[in-house]
């Protein structure tokens, strides 16, 4: 079976497989879950960047204080969305202490734009329905096209089609040692 090649496409993938927005913030102990893989980004410290995927569905994390994340995200991320700017989803300044941040590709007029304002309409503008009061819930309120433009703008992305030679699956030892509390 051919992958979907359209965001509506992507869309209707992710809500008949149960498929959620991937959360904003994700914590060490969110890294541990058995349910989820973890994967090392080439030679980089994967206490500080990782790829997760749940339900082979993956999503790029960073510690807030990681300089090269673009760096990183384009290594593994498929180059969709050109003219975009490779930004967190919830701001920095934002992320509760120790906490790892979601990747994507965001319009340039958006990302500059919405800096660490906190109104509803500000948040909107960069990440639909966010949750704001807790950050790390995976939520699954949007239509096929939002899902799929989830998708196409590498927020979330399944994983066969990244790119695998940047990648390497970390053991459940990997991982302890890595974000272990």
């Amino acid at each position: 079976m051919a992958p979907p090649t359209t965001a509506r496409q992507y869309g209707a993938a992710m809500r008949a497989q149960g498929i959620k927005w991937p959360a904003p913030a994700i914590g060490k102990a969110d890294a541990l879950l058995p349910s989820v893989e973890v994967f090392r980004i080439g030679r980089r410290d994967p206490s500080k960047v990782f790829v997760l995927s749940r339900n082979k569905w993956a999503t790029v994390y960073v510690e807030r204080s990681y300089g090269t994340y673009r760096d990183a995200f384009d290594a593994v991320m498929p180059r969709t969305s050109l003219g975009r700017d490779v930004d967190h989803l919830l701001p920095k300044s934002q992320a509760p202490a120790g906490d790892f941040l979601a990747l994507g590709r965001i319009s340039h007029g958006s990302n500059r734009s919405w800096n660490d304002e906190d109104s509803d309409q500000a948040m909107a503008q960069k990440v639909r329905d966010m949750i704001k009061a807790n950050p790390h819930q995976f939520v699954s309120q949007l239509t096929d096209m939002e899902r799929g433009w989830a998708v196409v703008s590498c927020y979330i992305r399944p994983v066969h089609e990244l790119n695998a030679s940047g990648m390497t699956k970390m053991t459940m030892a990997e991982r302890e040692e890595a974000f272990g509390l």
